[in-house]
């Protein structure tokens, strides 16, 4: 009698959360009297034929321009808002929002690194950037060595957070067991379309990288760099890439930054790129998973100066 019971209750709670991951409306995570944004730095958009593009610009005269790329399912802000502050005193800025992320925006096709260092390279042309600073962070660091390597007129150093050689889809895309994993994750993100923001916030919270007055503005931004939208294709989000091919090209100054306790992108698999190009540095930050610039923003932004002054 009392395991019927119980059953039922479990099934009438799970029905239960179901139905209001379905119909619930999402709340903010407000956890302090006073509610700021960590960092405000405007942006605007520029159009890229028919695709707007968003940017965020912080410009000092005759100081060199950062570009950062963000990681997947963040955005220009949500990626680098500890990291900005400790570099914009010194350098100028330009934070791109790419394809599907952010306010820039997004279709159906599939997101494709290659399209991505296109618009990155059309954007600084429009802006008469030359001999830019590339800092790109996971997916980011895949745009900037695609940018590197086909417009190096437009780098003159990259840095490269937690970045890999290729994407587990270009090996295993044909195989069935993996296009059932990739079916799987589609319906979960379907059913829970907030899984994914609230995954990465409960790790800012958990890692203590975001401070009580930010909580609001981590939870708002979160849910608004589309992750409904980018992770509908669930895993195939991205035209398979592989840079084993050609990363040896890229001959420009790198700064490769890997997670001592990355677990997404371990040191063994990162090494697979650093160790194709032939003018790289690399440091590891003990202690870091693949979050290095929310965990250890501080750290990260000394290693970029350091990089760059000497």
């Amino acid at each position: 009698m009392i395991k019927t019971l119980i059953k039922s209750l479990v099934k009438i709670s799970a029905l239960g959360a179901f139905i209001f991951e379905l119909i619930g409306t999402k709340e903010g995570k407000p956890e302090g009297n006073v509610q700021i944004h960590p960092i405000k730095l405007s942006g605007r958009t520029l159009f890229i034929r028919e695709q707007e593009v968003f940017v965020r610009e912080s410009y000092i005269k005759d100081k060199p321009v950062l570009v950062l790329l963000h990681s997947w399912g963040s955005d220009s802000l949500g990626s680098w808002f500890k990291v900005i502050p400790l570099l914009q005193k010194n350098y100028s800025i330009i934070a791109i929002d790419l394809k599907n992320h952010g306010r820039t925006d997004g279709s159906w096709t599939r997101w494709d690194i290659t399209d991505n260092a296109d618009m990155v390279a059309t954007v600084l042309k429009d802006l008469g950037i030359r001999d830019s600073i590339l800092v790109g962070w996971s997916i980011g660091s895949a745009v900037a060595l695609s940018v590197a390597k086909n417009y190096p007129d437009l780098v003159s150093k990259q840095v490269l957070v937690t970045p890999f050689a290729w994407t587990v889809n270009s090996e295993y895309k044909e195989k069935p067991w993996f296009k059932i994993v990739v079916g799987l994750v589609r319906v979960r993100e379907r059913l829970f379309p907030i899984y994914n923001p609230n995954s990465k916030y409960k790790f800012l919270r958990k890692s203590e990288s975001l401070n009580d007055e930010y909580s609001d503005w981590a939870w708002s931004n979160l849910n608004r760099s589309k992750d409904a939208f980018i992770y509908q294709d669930g895993s195939r989000y991205v035209v398979p890439f592989d840079a084993r091919p050609w990363a040896h090209e890229v001959r420009i100054e790198t700064l490769a930054v890997i997670g001592g306790s990355d677990k997404l992108v371990p040191e063994k698999v990162a090494s697979e790129l650093t160790d194709l190009l032939p003018n790289v540095r690399i440091k590891k930050i003990n202690g870091a998973t693949h979050a290095v610039p929310w965990s250890h923003a501080e750290e990260l932004s000394g290693e970029i100066i350091n990089f760059l002054e000497n």
